[in-house]
């Protein structure tokens, strides 16, 4: 009796864990991406992270046991097998040319103005409508918001009709307005339109002047949403300062405009990845052929930024590579640049510019690197 109690209880443990590996799994394959980009004659590690590789690649497609390589531009269809089909999901490959961009490095003054207003606080006198801080208030009254003091201009008396963007959703909310000591009507909400700031621009196509900057979106500092983008500049900024990096504490590169210089380019869009806009003159920096996240391997790297003497090339050590890291991170390294670390204590809030280099010695422009935001972004704020 006592032999099938025992066994019964392992059987069921057994059950339990195969269990909790397979709802785990099935959880984690949700995360896997749906498309993989790869160049055209360049290969691709089967190994995304531990566990996770691409599998039931066309014949099209030569396989190695380690590798993938394509040499006609398409989209292809393969899997991704989670612990040798733990869990599997259906994987898109799209083959592309080969693209060589420009490492820049240099440090821009940016000038962002959002599409609508921000809220970000409300007053005691608020009378309430649903409004939400990081509420994106689109239009008043009919009448579209392009900043601040459109906003303040279309509160009229009575209740006011707004019509707000909270995340993807778009609402259409009333809120009543109150005539407040100095005659001014408001609606009793803070809010904010624009923001301001220096970073590193990543990279540029000398062919079409695009180029990409931060290697983070420019979020408001006190609701975290992304500014949508109306119209935004890149200008001409220099290094005033280096606050050196610390234990639990990142330093910081602190720039400033530079006065009466041309602007250098427009800002038309801001995500996750960065900002991305077009350049107005020639673009400055060396070329580089461009590499995928696939393609970053640990060893020995350098990063291209300018911390006061210049844009220039300081070494350092990639220790890990997650694949399946989000768009912003992915990537652990330490700084081996003697000089860097002198001067900044290891890596700081406006680095962001780097290529690696393999055994090969084949150098590809790679993600930027980053170590939490970037520097931070002096907004204004009005009071409606």
């Amino acid at each position: 009796m006592e032999r099938i109690y025992i066994g019964k209880y392992i059987r069921r443990a057994v059950f339990a864990l195969f269990m909790c590996a397979l709802l785990w799994g099935a959880g984690f394959s949700g995360s896997l991406p749906e498309e993989l980009v790869m160049f055209s004659g360049r290969p691709l590690a089967r190994s995304l992270a531990r566990g996770v590789r691409i599998d039931d690649v066309p014949e099209s497609i030569g396989a190695s046991a380690d590798t993938i390589v394509a040499y006609d531009e398409g989209e292809y269809e393969a899997k991704l097998s989670l612990f040798g089909g733990l869990a599997n999901r259906h994987v898109r490959l799209k083959v592309v040319s080969p693209k060589t961009v420009a490492a820049v490095g240099r440090l821009v003054g940016i000038k962002l103005i959002g599409r609508g207003v921000i809220v970000i606080g409300f007053a005691d006198f608020y009378s309430g409508g649903g409004l939400e801080k990081g509420d994106i208030i689109l239009s008043v009254n009919g009448r579209e918001v392009e900043s601040y003091n459109d906003f303040s201009s279309s509160i009229s008396a009575g209740s006011a009709e707004l019509e707000v963007l909270r995340g993807d959703k778009r609402l259409n909310l009333q809120v009543q307005s109150v005539v407040c000591d100095d005659g001014v009507r408001r609606l009793g909400i803070w809010v904010r339109d624009s923001a301001a700031g220096v970073g590193t621009m990543t990279f540029a196509d000398k062919e079409t002047g695009v180029y990409g900057a931060l290697g983070h979106g420019i979020s408001d500092s006190d609701t975290g949403v992304r500014f949508p983008v109306r119209k935004g500049t890149i200008e001409e900024s220099a290094v005033a300062s280096i606050t050196r990096g610390r234990r639990g504490t990142p330093g910081e590169i602190t720039g400033s405009f530079v006065a009466g210089a041309e602007t250098l380019g427009t800002i038309e869009s801001n995500t996750d990845c960065g900002i991305f806009g077009h350049l107005f003159g020639e673009v400055e920096g060396e070329d580089y052929p461009l590499g995928l996240a696939g393609e970053v391997t640990v060893g020995d790297a350098e990063i291209i930024c300018d911390v006061g003497d210049g844009v220039r090339h300081y070494g350092v050590k990639i220790l890990r590579v997650n694949r399946l890291g989000t768009v912003t991170k992915g990537i652990l390294l330490e700084i081996t640049d003697p000089e860097l670390l002198d001067r900044t204590g290891g890596i700081i809030q406006g680095m962001r510019v780097s290529y690696n280099r393999d055994n090969k010695q084949e150098n590809l422009i790679i993600a930027g690197f980053k170590k939490r935001r970037n520097l931070q972004f002096v907004s204004q704020e009005e009071f409606h």
